[in-house]
């Protein structure tokens, strides 16, 4: 109950018992005229919603974490009176990052009858995610502010969020590759495995890997997916064991590795590189060497609607996925490092020569306990040889990149297979 109808209702009880004990007739008028305000009151503001039809559409349907998310509203007037002037109420929800809900209330014009009216405004998707605005509704009221009453809700309208990135020089990621796969693209050598399919021809392809005989036929350009070859490539390991999760919600280990495997994702995609993104509930489809925007994107994608939901003990992932691993590809590993099977498993990479390189994420409230953990985690894998670095929240990221890339280029040249 608002705070008017509270002193409306309160004067009319006490305007009714004052004339009862005064017999006085005129205080029994003051206090039906008291009601009859409530009354009407609460009519105007069902009457402020009825009648109404909205619409709302989020554009382009696809957003940044930490950037706005233009909003379409189309609110009608399908009575037969006018309306007056009513917001419209949205409830952003988050359903994939743990994230508080936000509330926002976009003021719409009053409306003639029979008249449509187009708006548009914006929300801010702060995290990564798939977002839904939760029955948008109008918000119906009336002169004297007793009553607030929503109008009947409209179908929820979702958009997906994506991660954010941090930014990575072209040198740091550089040294942070392996020496076989900067041999390569030095001098842009390739021996191609087996064709896979085939995928839409973007900037940067060769055209060596166009597939003529289907672009001919279909009058689209597209080019050849290998399997197998001695391609320059990198391939990322995303830990999605839910055990394995240091704090929970957006400030969780968890949104720190998916930052990191969407920062380098981006700038492997920037150096034309094929890249390979693994991680246990990630589509499969994943796990095939490719690169190009149109790829950039279903890794964006993935990556945004990932979750911790992983059960399968990241060591055993690790193990199944080193067999996997091509000659002088590199490996960036990103965990929390709490895992012992994982730190051993690790361990183990680094003294196969794989190029591996190591990103343990941590949580800002995380407890002293587990920030022991990951140092001695940190200083294990240094001591097998692996490039480690410890970046215990978001914000220290580009510097634990740096320091990744400080590391791997002063490590001795790794050998190159024939």
């Amino acid at each position: 109950m608002s705070r008017n109808f509270k002193l409306f209702l309160g004067a009319a009880v006490l305007f009714y018992l004052a004339g009862s004990m005064n017999e006085a007739p005129a205080l029994y008028v003051m206090s039906g005229v008291c009601l009859a305000c409530i009354l009407g009151c609460y009519v105007i503001s069902r009457m402020a919603v009825a009648g109404l039809a909205l619409r709302l559409d989020v554009k382009p349907g696809v957003a940044w974490a930490g950037r706005k998310a233009e909003v379409e509203i189309e609110l009608a007037n399908i009575g037969i009176i006018p309306r007056p002037a009513v917001p419209v109420r949205v409830e952003l929800t988050n359903i994939t990052v743990a994230a508080p809900q936000s509330s926002y209330l976009f003021p719409m014009p009053s409306l003639p009858a029979g008249q449509t009216v187009h708006t548009s405004g914006a929300v801010t998707a702060q995290f990564r995610g798939e977002y839904r605005a939760e029955a948008p509704r109008v918000v119906g009221g009336d002169p004297l502010g007793m009553f607030s009453r929503p109008g009947p809700p409209t179908a929820s309208v979702s958009f997906l969020s994506l991660p954010q990135t941090v930014a990575i020089s072209r040198e740091d990621i550089s040294n942070m590759l392996s020496q076989h796969a900067k041999l390569q693209m030095a001098s842009r050598w390739q021996r191609r495995g087996d064709t896979t399919g085939i995928r839409p021809h973007e900037p940067g392809d060769e055209l060596r890997d166009v597939h003529w005989k289907i672009t001919a036929h279909t009058g689209e350009l597209v080019v050849k997916q290998y399997s197998g070859g001695r391609d320059y490539s990198a391939a990322v390991w995303l830990d999605t064991r839910a055990g394995n999760v240091i704090a929970e919600g957006p400030q969780s280990s968890f949104e720190c590795q998916v930052v990191a495997a969407a920062s380098l994702i981006q700038v492997l995609t920037e150096l034309n590189l094929d890249t390979e993104l693994f991680g246990e509930g990630l589509p499969t489809s994943l796990r095939s060497p490719d690169r190009g925007r149109s790829t950039y994107q279903r890794w964006l994608f993935a990556l945004a609607r990932a979750k911790p939901a992983g059960h399968r003990e990241f060591g055993a992932n690790l193990g199944e996925w080193a067999a996997l691993v091509r000659p002088g590809m590199t490996v960036f590993a990103l965990t929390s490092g709490t895992e012992h099977g994982a730190l051993e498993a690790l361990r183990g990479l680094a003294a196969r020569g794989i190029g591996l390189r190591v990103i343990l994420c941590g949580a800002e409230d995380a407890e002293e306990s587990l920030q022991r953990r990951q140092i001695a985690a940190l200083e294990a894998l240094r001591a097998a040889g692996a490039p480690a670095v410890l970046a215990a929240s978001v914000l220290e990221l580009p510097q634990a990149f740096s320091q990744l890339a400080a590391m791997s280029s002063l490590r001795e040249p790794e050998g190159v297979p024939r």
